[in-house]
């Protein structure tokens, strides 16, 4: 009996080592597999600097449109609002022709870019045409000589302002239905 049990023994040391291998390799390659798959999802994932910088500009509050009294159907201005962040470079405001900001208009039908504008300070300044932080811009932007066909009713539009250091604010709205001599675009 105890020659057979030690015919058998070998026998299962050798099947238990076997086993033992199998289960090893089949660990090592489902950490391989999961690494892979890992590394692959991050490549995915890498972030995208450069939208938004320290000197971007933000939009403060609503945007505003205007039209003439007379039933042309056409937005004349647009009005908005601006401010940097609090740790925000300083941007240039001057309008032009000696303007450093450009500012451009998209719609379904027409692109416009270095589009004239009026800056004034809205909010506790120190009287440059410098927006600096803790400062507030109210930004007008006279539109109708520079469209053609002018931004009528039921029109989707963007208004990218541009700074120097290449950071930009699109502002994306849309006109109502019906157009009246002051509109809060902002308001549905």
């Amino acid at each position: 009996m105890m020659e057979r049990l030690q015919r058998l023994l070998p026998r299962q040391q050798r099947a238990s080592r076997l086993s033992i291998g199998v289960i090893t390799v089949a660990c090592f390659a489902v950490a391989g597999l999961l690494t892979y798959a890992a590394l692959a999802n991050d490549t995915e994932n890498v972030p995208v600097y450069g939208t938004e910088t320290a000197g971007a500009l933000e939009l403060r509050g609503n945007v505003f449109a205007r039209t003439e009294t007379t039933d042309s159907g056409q937005v004349t201005e647009v009005i908005l609002t601006v401010t940097i962040p609090q740790d925000g470079s300083p941007v240039n405001l001057t309008p032009p022709p000696n303007n450093v900001v450009e500012i451009s208009y998209a719609d379904p039908y027409q692109a416009v870019t270095d589009l004239p504008f009026r800056a004034e300070e809205y909010i506790a300044g120190d009287g440059d045409k410098m927006l600096e932080a803790g400062e507030t811009f109210l930004i007008g932007i006279p539109l109708a000589d520079a469209l053609s066909p002018g931004l009528g009713p039921d029109t989707p539009f963007t208004i990218t302002i541009k700074t120097p250091d290449g950071s930009a604010l699109a502002i994306q709205r849309s006109t109502p239905s019906h157009l009246v001599p002051a509109m809060n675009l902002d308001l549905k």
